[in-house]
């Protein structure tokens, strides 16, 4: 049966409580690479704040900030960060001026649509939307919307596998894996487990270059932030 892509905003969401996840992190940039990671997952009245961290050697190489607010489709960014270590911070507005996408680097203004995501914020939002709805979630439906980097606006669609067992860290679990495959704008797949018996958390966060190097995060715990 084949299924059309949904809209994020057509979604009953359930939003997750405030997380710590914690990552090992593998992969191969060049050369193989060890490092961890963490997800940072946190709620104050109707705003969020969700961090991502990528370390090595004690050094923060990559981070993602997103802020926005929490409404009944889920979330909606307001900011999105991305800082490298050595390297000043690139920012995406949503909203300013209304309606537009705006870069702090030299990129243009991009048309705001309804239910637009961060390339951190998605990881949430994913979440929510499994967790509202999940008996819909069988293998081949998708989801797609509008997705914002530090440089960029584009459209996004994930497809769902069917339920099936991931081996972490943190321990093995039945997982519905979502996997947004590269479009004609950006070379990059993104694979993503989420665990229905935590709450639908993503425990293991896949990304590939066209090239072959990935990053692959592989759940270790969680705390309460």
């Amino acid at each position: 049966m084949a299924w059309l892509p949904v809209l994020a905003t057509a979604q009953t969401v359930s939003v997750p409580p405030a997380v710590r996840l914690s990552y090992d992190l593998e992969g191969v940039i060049s050369s193989p690479y060890t490092g961890s990671a963490e997800l940072l997952w946190q709620r104050e009245g109707s705003g969020y704040t969700s961090q991502l961290l990528i370390r090595k050697f004690g050094l923060n190489l990559q981070t993602w900030t997103s802020t926005g607010t929490v409404g009944t489709q889920g979330l909606a960014p307001q900011r999105f960060v991305s800082k490298r270590l050595g390297k000043d911070e690139v920012s995406a507005y949503f909203g300013k001026p209304p309606g537009k996408i705006s870069f702090s680097a030299n990129t243009p203004e991009a048309a705001l649509e309804a239910g637009a995501q961060d390339q951190l914020s998605v990881f949430m939002q994913l979440a929510s939307v499994l967790g509202g709805e999940p008996q819909q979630w069988v293998a081949g439906k998708t989801i797609a919307f509008q997705a914002v980097g530090d440089r960029y606006a584009e459209r996004w669609s994930f497809k769902a596998g069917a339920l099936e067992p991931i081996k972490v860290p943190g321990g093995t679990f039945p997982a519905i894996k979502l996997t947004h495959e590269p479009t004609a704008e950006r070379s990059q797949k993104l694979e993503l487990w989420y665990v229905p018996s935590v709450g639908y958390l993503p425990l293991r966060i896949r990304i590939t270059e066209s090239n072959g190097d990935f990053l692959d995060l592989l759940w270790t715990g969680s705390q309460k932030p």
